[in-house]
């Protein structure tokens, strides 16, 4: 591979991206983790909840599954192709990076729920809503970590 080739397929340096998942996968797993959570006065009786650190927990290894084995390295690729696009002006540079990483989430969530729901995978909707939010929240995440546009 080539140096110029190199330089151009990390748009964004390797260990932000990872910092961008680390970050992504502990907020979503901290704000689902409240969402899920039912205080002690209105929980019912005779009915199991689990605790705020199990669903934390259960949280983090699927987003870091997703975002580890799915998202970073497709992104990898759309940054490949971002940086072969030749865009003079920089509104389309932003749209055309996020309509990219629209078209991964989509991507990502397909291998997702072809890989979890096997023969079903077009009868769940959860999962497409799931992964295109989360890799939004990574585009952000890598944009506001270093990402330069211009």
């Amino acid at each position: 591979m080539s140096r110029q080739s190199l330089q151009s397929f990390w748009l964004i340096s390797f260990t932000i991206k990872l910092l961008a998942v680390l970050m992504t996968c502990i907020s979503l797993s901290i704000v689902v983790g409240l969402m899920e959570y039912v205080p002690l006065a209105e929980r019912a009786e005779h009915t199991y909840y689990y605790p705020f650190w199990y669903t934390l927990i259960i949280s983090i290894l699927i987003n870091l599954a997703l975002l580890l084995f799915l998202t970073l390295p497709l992104s990898l690729l759309v940054d490949q192709v971002l940086a072969s696009l030749k865009m003079n002006r920089p509104i389309s540079k932003v749209v055309s990076a996020i309509v990219a990483y629209f078209l991964l989430g989509v991507g990502s969530a397909l291998l997702f729920s072809i890989f979890v729901y096997r023969m079903h995978a077009f009868q769940n909707a959860g999962p497409y809503q799931y992964v295109v939010t989360t890799t939004f929240v990574f585009f952000t995440v890598a944009i506001r970590s270093g990402m330069d546009l211009e």
